[in-house]
């Protein structure tokens, strides 16, 4: 249970990363496994030269910024498909060349023995990479939601809503969906450096359609619009995924068909699904309690 808890936070990370842009600036994006890849493959194969986890890391980081800043420049200049396509082409030309470096493993993958050390002695237990990936993910989910917060966050979502809006009130809008492509990227690079520590592999399938997908569906079960809401989604893939998959090999098909419910139920996700939930069972609980005393006030009413 410790180690899948791990794998849901890693992917925890990876979701908001892709939330941020999706729910905060209307950009879906299928190549955002891109920047997740990149981060990964960065760790396994510097892990040859250093240990250094600071140094790891922020590489993983620092190369997933370049690639956004690179595909970002040409992919925020369209919109809906047009964007979804292009992330999804970028995304496909690191499958092709990963697949066929052969000293990167090619199709078999590359291997890494990784072991997390940031000074404080060597973290070798499931425990200790699961206490490590949710420092992470707490420090994630604060910088992102200081972000929605700030002034460049509200103005990024006010472009979402109506752009045409912000652009005569003097707003740039590729400028701002830049920035928070680029902070998107960089927060999809740590998740994906994160997840060999986890893993020690690495292969071409991180840059598939399918990686691509799966990120995307957890954005839009766990509620998008919302920091958390796709970390619930990220939850809830994961688990059910591990769990049905044991159950049948018809997985996939029980596993679509019970997010398709959930996005029909409420269209916000699993977390406003379970803020209707707690509102609900709320105004039942407030019901309950004030039924008693209305029935004695109308009894001395009568009385009297």
């Amino acid at each position: 249970m410790v180690y899948l808890s791990t794998e849901i936070l890693v992917f925890a990370i990876f979701a908001m990363s892709l939330g941020l842009i999706m729910g905060f600036g209307g950009m879906p994006s299928l190549g955002h496994c891109a920047l997740f890849g990149l981060g990964a493959y960065t760790v396994a194969i510097l892990s040859e030269y250093t240990a250094n986890i600071y140094l790891l890391l922020g590489a993983a980081i620092l190369i997933s910024l370049c690639f956004s800043l690179v595909t970002g420049y040409i992919a925020i200049r369209n919109k809906g498909v047009f964007f979804l396509m292009i992330t999804l082409a970028f995304t496909q030309v690191l499958f092709l060349i990963t697949s066929r470096m052969k000293f990167w493993g090619g199709n078999d993958g590359y291997s890494a023995s990784l072991t997390a050390n940031f000074g404080f002695g060597e973290i070798t237990s499931n425990i200790g990479l699961f206490y490590m990936m949710g420092f992470f993910f707490v420090l994630t989910y604060f910088l992102l939601k200081l972000f929605v917060n700030a002034p460049a966050g509200k103005v990024l979502k006010g472009m979402m809503e109506n752009e045409g809006r912000m652009i005569a009130l003097g707003y740039n809008p590729k400028t701002y969906k830049m920035f928070a492509y680029l902070i998107a990227g960089s927060m999809a690079g740590l998740a994906g450096g994160l997840y060999i520590y986890k893993t020690q592999f690495v292969s071409p399938a991180l840059f598939s359609v399918h990686m691509g997908a799966e990120v995307m569906i957890m954005v839009f079960i766990g509620g998008m619009g919302t920091i958390f809401g796709p970390a619930l989604g990220a939850g809830a893939f994961v688990f059910l995924q591990n769990y049905i998959s044991t159950m049948t090999d018809r997985w996939p098909l029980i596993l679509g068909l019970l997010f398709i419910a959930i996005v029909l139920l409420k269209r916000g996700g699993i977390l406003h699904l379970l803020q209707f939930v707690a509102t609900f069972g709320l105004k039942l609980f407030k019901s309950s309690r004030n039924a008693p005393v209305d029935k004695h006030v109308k009894g001395k009413e009568q009385a009297s």
